[in-house]
């Protein structure tokens, strides 16, 4: 029987070791949740978003959990989806990603540079208002 996180069932994907690893073995442990505490203040600054404040506060927000869950002390998470959520994570487009009714630039016609990223405040309030998904750290323009 194969073992899977928390994050699997919450955002799809393998649980397994994280591909950038170099240590065998040991990194395809799944861990508690809250035992996450590296240190996301460079990784914060590379992607443009301020109201994120801990590991735990980063990899929920990228899974559309935007307040702490009743049940954080049974999630786990494995160390794939730990890289893909977490700090591993990195902007995919260069393009800014929030959707064109939101957008002011949306009347010019033409796609901008995503030159800041979405917090997650803004990741939240685009979720809710149009049923778009797009991750804390996703671009956005001026």
């Amino acid at each position: 029987m194969e073992i899977n996180c928390s994050f699997q069932r919450l955002v799809g994907g393998c649980c397994s070791q994280d591909k950038r690893s170099r240590v065998a073995g040991k990194a395809s442990l799944i861990v508690p949740l809250r035992l996450c505490e590296k240190d996301i203040s460079a990784h914060k600054q590379a992607v443009g978003v301020n109201d994120v404040e801990s590991e735990v506060d980063l990899i929920l927000a990228r899974a559309s959990i935007f307040t702490l869950p009743s049940n954080i002390s049974d999630m786990t998470i494995c160390p794939a989806h730990r890289s893909s959520l977490g700090i591993g994570w990195r902007r995919g487009s260069q393009r800014c990603r929030v959707p064109s009714e939101l957008s002011r630039h949306a009347k010019e016609g033409k796609s901008r540079k995503g030159d800041r990223g979405i917090n997650k405040a803004l990741s939240k309030a685009i979720l809710r208002r149009t049923g778009i998904f797009l991750p804390v750290g996703s671009g956005k323009s001026l």
